[in-house]
């Protein structure tokens, strides 16, 4: 027979029973004290400002020499005094993450991929843009 390792534990052999009984304190207690009492609902969040309307802009569809595919482009944007280059690369962005979806700037308008006007309407109005056109 091979001699056990001093680190192993003998699995085989009655061991000790557990010296204290760490649910020995909870026998006594009735399950309605053990519940915890209902939180107070926190403060409503205060409601955020309206954003300031940053202008309108058209969205229109389109799928022509795109290979079929449908996309949405927004264009009319506010000049380049009111809306600049940085800021509008930033805005397109922004909704590429929100959507979850690939796009571009072209010019002076965002062109996103997929055929989902009523998101991209929905996320220039959280923005604080005015859409129009395609389905607004």
């Amino acid at each position: 027979m091979k001699e056990k390792r001093p680190g192993k534990i003998d699995l085989d052999a009655a061991g000790v029973p557990l010296q204290a009984d760490p649910f020995s304190a909870l026998q006594g207690l009735s399950a309605a004290a053990l519940r915890p009492a209902p939180a107070e609902p926190p403060p409503a969040a205060p409601t955020p400002a309206p954003a300031k309307s940053r202008g309108r802009v058209i969205l229109r569809r389109e799928t022509k020499h795109r290979g079929g595919k449908t996309v949405v482009v927004i264009s009319d944007f506010p000049g380049p005094g009111a809306l600049p280059a940085p800021a509008l690369d930033e805005l397109a962005r922004t909704l590429r993450k929100q959507l979850g979806c690939g796009g571009t700037v072209e010019g002076r308008e965002i062109v996103i991929q997929g055929d989902r006007p009523a998101a991209v309407a929905e996320a220039l109005r959280k923005l604080g843009f005015a859409p129009g056109g395609v389905v607004c």
